[in-house]
């Protein structure tokens, strides 16, 4: 038998309408991925009865729980299904906004063994955190943090299974397809150098006596954080950080005109941030740490606006 090649993993994804439930014949969607996976984690216990020979009796397996990643680079129409998922909100006129909804997903990992598959199917994955890096001269990256319920294995697809093969959209730079990173308030410029922020929903397990599986996943609060990089050019800049001022974080990315998407968070918080003065050849820096708060007009802590031009 051939070794498999992370080279030829096909990654893939079906909505589930009950949570851990997979649809039965799927209609699965490909994933552009650049690396990540799901494992299971297990939990074990070690027999404490003591022994005169000293030796360990057994071990016993006491709970499993799925987690992982999956990560790619950010191109239009491939990550719109995940980032609603991170948001727990609906894509509604072409607006989405963090909300309360539970969805989830029954995800696949295909290997190739050379003429055989394996088929890891994981049911109940819900996402926990989405994060976007723009840094600048490199290309946009996106990752999504996973928690699953379980893990099965297989050697064929799901009766009736099909796999709609993902777009091929070209993905964004940050040095060619990232608008003007704007804060309402601020007067000076930014002339970032990295831009960093993550949604985290604050997953949590809920295990029960009878099964080794969590029976859902609870969840927290929509934490919205992240952190500008930006040369220091001007005090009203950094005056937000020490007023613990509040401003509209705003920018646009995309390649291509009318499948671009604008971010927004429509109220961040400047947090601990504070300027570096570096050495004879570095650059005066300023690190712009944010959370993203409630915004009443908005009725959200963040939104993303898709198809624009």
């Amino acid at each position: 038998m051939a070794f498999a090649n992370g080279s030829e993993v096909r990654r893939a994804y079906v909505a589930e309408t009950t949570f851990g439930v997979t649809p039965a014949t799927p209609s699965f969607k490909t994933a552009r991925t650049t690396g990540g996976s799901l494992r299971t984690n297990k939990s074990t216990a070690t027999l404490e009865e003591i022994q005169a020979d000293r030796n360990v009796r057994g071990e016993l397996m006491v709970g499993q729980d799925v987690t992982g990643n999956w990560g790619g680079e950010f191109s239009a129409e491939t990550w719109e299904d995940f980032m609603a998922a991170a948001l727990r909100g609906a894509w509604a006129t072409n607006v989405l906004k963090n909300g309360i909804l539970r969805p989830s997903y029954t995800m696949e990992e295909t290997g190739n063994f050379g003429g055989s598959n394996t088929f890891r199917r994981f049911r109940g994955v819900m996402v926990n955190t989405m994060s976007l890096n723009l840094p600048s001269r490199q290309k946009a990256a996106i990752d999504f943090g996973l928690m699953g319920m379980q893990e099965a294995l297989d050697s064929a697809i799901i009766t009736g299974a099909t796999y709609a093969a993902a777009n091929a959209n070209q993905p964004a730079t940050a040095s060619s397809n990232v608008g003007t990173i704007a804060i309402t308030g601020v007067t000076t410029p930014l002339r970032v150098k990295s831009l960093q922020f993550e949604v985290n929903n604050e997953l949590r397990i809920r295990d029960a006596v009878g099964t080794l599986f969590t029976a859902e996943f609870g969840a927290g609060r929509c934490n919205v954080t992240g952190t500008i990089e930006c040369y220091f050019e001007g005090n009203d800049q950094y005056q937000a950080v020490l007023d613990h001022g509040t401003g509209a974080i705003s920018f646009t990315i995309g390649v291509e005109a009318n499948k671009k998407y604008t971010i927004t968070i429509p109220k961040a918080q400047f947090l601990d941030g504070s300027p570096t003065w570096g050495g004879n050849t570095e650059d005066a820096m300023l690190s712009l740490p944010f959370r993203g708060v409630y915004d009443p007009v908005s009725a959200c802590s963040i939104q993303v606006t898709r198809l624009v031009a």
